[in-house]
């Protein structure tokens, strides 16, 4: 284990503990319960009605070479999106219920699946080596129709691009990570999974680690590895151009077809900047990735 400043640690810990506190303490006086451990065995956090600035800004990747691509011009502009509350997974879906899902799936039963997924295509994990494979770390491998059809049958739906984005940054300015602003190497401490310049295994998992495995990464609503780990896909069509028409939008939904599909967070082989909050990645439906997974939503 990478080793962290005690006290530094000891400060952000009690920080993260008093707002988790606070917000407890809000659901509480609005009647309403924070999290629940749902039948597949996640634990989801609800995250309040609010609205939050949605988007990157050009200064966070005006050091890429690339920086004018537009896979990053996609992200802009920052604009104000209302969201209604919901629930979210507060872990990545984890290898041990994704293989709960296919011994369900396996007897061909196929009401969970989307109605556009291809014919005769089953919902196995793909491109899985042995370091992948661990019950406890998150269930890559998989394409936009496993991520959907394993939601369904766990009761539940993908997120939205923009659910996801305010689970990750909270309602308090535009986080560039959903820790803040440090880099996540900062005070040679860990903040996430993802491929340093000096070597993938430097922040102590050369491959995918066990879900939680960075505290120190936790999001304003008390989410774990929304940066690396492993990428998620949501809900949403991916459009370069969608954030421009959705300045104080409630609940979008994104756009209404498209050929691929947007997927969040970065992974454990992700550079420093897709690992960002606003970083929008996507990825055809049918695709999968022995980086991609997913986390689950819940209307309350």
């Amino acid at each position: 284990m990478v080793g962290r400043p005690t006290s530094r640690l000891h400060i952000r810990v009690v920080l993260a503990g008093l707002a988790t506190l606070g917000l407890m303490l809000w659901l509480s006086a609005c009647g309403t319960s924070s999290s629940k451990v749902t039948d597949d065995g996640s634990t989801m956090i609800l995250i309040p009605t609010g609205e939050f600035q949605m988007g990157g800004a050009e200064e966070d990747v005006a050091d890429q070479p690339d920086g004018r691509l537009l896979t990053f011009i996609a992200e802009r502009p920052i604009h104000t999106v209302k969201l209604d509350a919901f629930y979210i997974d507060k872990f990545e879906v984890r290898n041990d219920q994704y293989r709960k899902f296919l011994q369900a799936a396996s007897a061909g039963d196929s009401k969970w699946d989307h109605s556009d997924q291809p014919a005769d295509s089953g919902h196995e994990q793909r491109y899985l080596t042995d370091a992948l494979k661990g019950d406890d770390q998150p269930a890559v491998g998989l394409n936009w129709y496993d991520a959907y059809a394993y939601c369904q049958w766990a009761g539940k739906r993908l997120p939205t691009e923009a659910e996801w984005e305010y689970a990750a940054r909270g309602s308090e300015g535009v986080r560039k990570y959903p820790w803040g602003q440090e880099e996540p190497d900062a005070d040679g401490i860990w903040w996430a999974n993802y491929r340093p310049e000096n070597g993938a295994a430097t922040d102590g998992h050369r491959a995918s680690a066990p879900v939680g495995s960075y505290p120190d990464g936790v999001s304003p609503f008390g989410l774990m590895d929304m940066a690396g780990n492993a990428e998620e896909w949501v809900q949403d069509w991916y459009s370069i151009n969608y954030f421009r028409m959705t300045e104080g939008a409630e609940n979008p939904p994104g756009p209404l077809n498209g050929k691929k599909r947007v997927i969040k967070g970065g992974s454990y082989e992700a550079p420093v900047h897709q690992i960002r909050v606003a970083m929008r990645l996507y990825g055809r439906p049918h695709d999968k990735g022995p980086r991609i997974g997913v986390r689950c939503a819940m209307n309350p």
